[in-house]
C-alpha cells in the first residue's frame, strides 16, 4: 500500500496573516499610549496651576500624573531649563513662580 502524503515543515503550515497597509497610518500616542509631550506639558503645568504650592518628588510625579519614569524626568527637567518649574535643593518639582527654597 502506497500512501501519498505531502510533508511540509511545521513552519510552512502556518497560515500567514493578509498584509493590512491601512496598519500604520495613524499616529500612535507614543510609547505605551502616552500622551504627545505637548499634553504632557499641559497637564502638568495645568496641574501646577490648579495646585499653588505643589511640590513633588519625581516618583509622587510619576504616579501623578500616569507615566514612566523615564518620561516623567526628561518632561520635567525640559520644564525646569525653561524656567517653567524648578528643582529644590530637596529635588522636588515647584512652579517657578512657587515661594520657598
Amino acid at each position: 500500500m502506497r500512501v501519498s502524503q505531502h510533508f511540509e515543515p511545521k513552519q510552512a503550515r502556518r497560515s500567514i496573516a493578509p498584509h493590512h497597509p491601512e496598519r500604520r497610518q495613524t499616529t500612535r500616542a507614543g510609547v505605551q499610549g502616552e500622551a504627545s509631550r505637548r499634553q504632557l506639558v499641559a497637564l502638568i503645568l495645568g496641574t501646577y496651576a490648579e495646585m499653588p504650592g505643589l511640590s513633588l518628588h519625581l516618583n509622587q510625579a510619576t504616579r501623578l500624573f500616569g507615566l514612566r519614569e523615564v518620561t516623567c524626568r526628561v518632561i520635567l527637567d525640559d520644564l525646569v531649563r525653561d524656567g517653567r518649574l524648578r528643582q529644590s535643593a530637596d529635588n522636588q518639582y515647584r512652579a517657578a513662580n512657587s515661594g520657598g527654597a
